[in-house]
């Protein structure tokens, strides 16, 4: 039997080895600590390889912003649902040609900024759903041996190219057919071949990114245009620096092309190139006859302009603004629209002139001091100016303007009363710095923005009002809501909310959404229960879960949320309490009262004598007695003290007979 013992020791020892190895190896493999039913959150936890998948359901895997080097075959086998797939940010400089076969079902994967020096047409081999496909910031210097994309069929949105790429060919293209949004990077790109990019038919929307190609070969930034512009393009130029007026001729390739919008983002133009920008457009009018009437946005965003005060007035723009319908120019330092160029924007619906540096006097030159200009505008965005005063005079004759937003500038009052046109039903006066409204407020407004103002009440009465945004003042109260009818929406946030009550929410007849959290709420048991119980099956909807909404006060439940709160009875109902308190400890009196009595008339015993509760009743009877009968010695001798109370008794017994006689 000993060898046997010693066998299964050893076998024993083995299985407790396994099973430890197993459990380290568990330990030690990477997890994703941030998955739900169907989705994988696990960027930003410095993960080297791919986590297990928590669940076959998975559809989206975010592993952005973590240390992951190469991506090997079966990492995803486990992830056959899997229709979004974020591993940008990482530090992959290898992925496996088979490693997203089995995403069958993918429609959009994320491989920007990693280090992949090759591409592989073989990676998309299986992705035919997919929708998105992003490549940007990575270190390949071509696209390829050619035919990259020839796999993905569905494909709508691309971004490729970055620091490194140098060249761009026909072949890399070959068979992609259907695009509708392409973003271009290639700051250093040396080659491209005309045709490269046309192949691939009309694209709606297009962004380049060509700063080093618009300094160093003009001719490569017109064969980019020649092949992405159509009639229906949107082209939009970013990060790019405009020094010379030179730079500026390539983008006659897009008038002549019909393009339907022209955007500039976060650009630096100088006085010469912003001024040749404009002269294009002139000229194409004058000399070849070019239709503008194509051009349907125009987008200018923040834009440095050196020098910007040195820039003619914009009169010179009026060849472009009496075509456009919607024009922006946002943060470009504009500080002035002459009226007599106005005057021209008759077909201008749309106009978007914010973070700039306009103020009251050049607002009331754009607008021609009232006179009626602008007519068929119907969104007016002068926000985050240097205005300082509400000159509703300026807007009363654009009879078609129902969206105006005035928000980010510094008024500190308001008129009593003003003029605005009856078509207004949208008007933004948020983080103004009002410490209080007036009637002049239009009635026609059915969405008001006063968030992050100083208001300490609100009470203009607004019968068409449909959406309310109050938050960020010092509110103590809600709104009357017989003020507001058709109020629908209420937005009150970081105020100085107390409490609300469900009679507060019925007298607005209309109300679908309350937004209130962050107000320093008295968690009172009545409001505790409205919030935990009535609110719940009100006809309005909280917005933002009720888990935003803290106590205050009382201190015992300060920083607690108001769904949390446990109140006890003497804190619900402490009058009630008190007062059931005093009757029970009344009740136990009484009856102790009843006990001592019925005790009192209960004949006495050994232990009444020996000092009972009721001594001074006993004590009279004993003094009738004796005073009536022989008196009676208590004995020394132990054999005779039963003897003493039967005689005792006789006497007390012989004294109520006497009493009774004597009655």
């Amino acid at each position: 039997n000993f060898p046997i013992m010693q066998k299964k020791k050893k076998v024993m020892k083995f299985l407790v080895f396994v099973l430890l190895v197993s459990q380290c190896s568990a330990l030690t493999s990477q997890q994703c600590h941030h998955c739900e039913q169907t989705s994988c959150d696990c960027s930003s936890q410095n993960l080297r390889e791919v986590p297990a998948a928590a669940s076959k359901l998975i559809t989206e895997l975010d592993l952005s912003l973590n240390a992951l080097e190469t991506i090997m075959k079966d990492d995803f086998l486990s992830y056959a649902a899997l229709r979004a797939l974020f591993v940008n940010n990482n530090r992959i400089k290898t992925i496996h040609e088979d490693a997203f076969h089995p995403l069958t079902h993918l429609e959009k994967l994320d491989l920007s900024s990693n280090q992949l020096e090759t591409l592989s047409s073989g990676w998309f081999q299986n992705l035919t759903s997919l929708h998105y496909l992003n490549l940007l910031g990575n270190k390949y210097s071509t696209l390829g041996q050619g035919n990259l994309f020839l796999p993905l069929r569905s494909l709508k949105t691309l971004h490729f190219g970055g620091p490194f790429l140098q060249s761009v060919s026909k072949r890399d293209f070959s068979g992609l057919f259907g695009l509708e949004e392409l973003v271009f990077e290639g700051n250093h790109l040396q080659v491209f071949n005309r045709g490269s990019l046309r192949q691939i038919g009309p694209i709606s929307h297009v962004t380049l990114r060509l700063s080093g190609v618009f300094h160093r070969d003009l001719a490569v930034v017109r064969a980019i245009l020649l092949d992405v512009v159509h009639p229906n393009t949107t082209v939009t130029f970013t990060d790019t620096q405009f020094n010379k007026s030179l730079q500026m001729f390539p983008l006659h390739v897009a008038i002549e092309r019909g393009a339907t919008g022209l955007s500039f983002k976060n650009v630096n133009m100088s006085v010469s190139a912003c001024v040749q920008l404009v002269n294009i457009f002139s000229e194409e009018v004058r000399l070849h006859h070019i239709n503008l009437t194509s051009l349907d946005v125009i987008v200018f965003k923040n834009i440095d302009i050196n020098v910007f005060y040195r820039v003619p007035e914009l009169h010179f723009m009026q060849n472009i603004l009496t075509v456009v319908r919607r024009a922006s120019m946002i943060n470009t330092m504009l500080f002035v629209i002459p009226c007599q160029s106005t005057i021209h924007f008759s077909d201008l619906e749309f106009l978007d002139i914010s973070d700039n540096i306009i103020g009251d006097l050049t607002l009331m030159e754009m607008m021609c001091y009232g006179i009626g200009v602008l007519l068929n505008l119907r969104t007016l965005n002068i926000s985050k100016n240097i205005l300082s005063s509400i000159n509703s005079k300026l807007f009363t004759r654009l009879e078609k303007l129902e969206n105006l937003d005035m928000s980010r500038n510094s008024f500190d009052s308001m008129p009593s009363t003003c003029s605005w046109p009856a078509s207004l039903k949208f008007l933004n006066l948020s983080s103004t710095s009002l410490p209080e409204v007036t009637s002049c407020l239009p009635q026609s407004l059915q969405i008001l923005d006063l968030s992050r103002n100083k208001l300490t009440v609100f009470s203009i009465e607004l019968p068409l009002l449909k959406e309310l945004y109050i938050s960020g003042n010092k509110l103590g109260n809600l709104p009357d809501g017989h003020l507001y009818v058709s109020l629908a929406v209420l937005s009150i946030q970081d105020n100085n909310l107390a409490k609300f009550s469900s009679k507060n929410l019925h007298d607005y007849q209309s109300l679908r959404v309350l937004e209130a959290a962050g107000n320093p709420y008295v968690c009172s048991c009545d409001f505790v229960g409205f919030v935990t119980n009535d609110l719940m099956n009100h006809k309005t909807v909280v917005r933002h879960d009720l888990k935003s909404y803290i106590c205050d006060s009382p201190n015992a439940v300060r920083g607690e949320r108001v769904s949390d709160v446990k109140l006890s009875v003497f804190e619900c109902r402490t009058a009630l309490a008190i007062s059931l308190l005093c009757l029970g400890i009344l009740v136990l009196c009484v009856l102790i009262a009843g006990l001592c009595y019925k005790f009192s008339v209960v004949g006495l015993n050994e232990g009444d004598l020996g000092g009972g509760k009721c001594d001074n009743f006993v004590k009279i009877r004993l003094r009738k007695a004796m005073n009536s009968r022989t008196y009676l010695e208590s004995p020394h001798d132990e054999d005779h003290i039963p003897a003493f109370w039967q005689s005792l008794r006789t006497a007390m017994k012989t004294s109520e007979i006497d009493n009774k006689d004597n009655l």
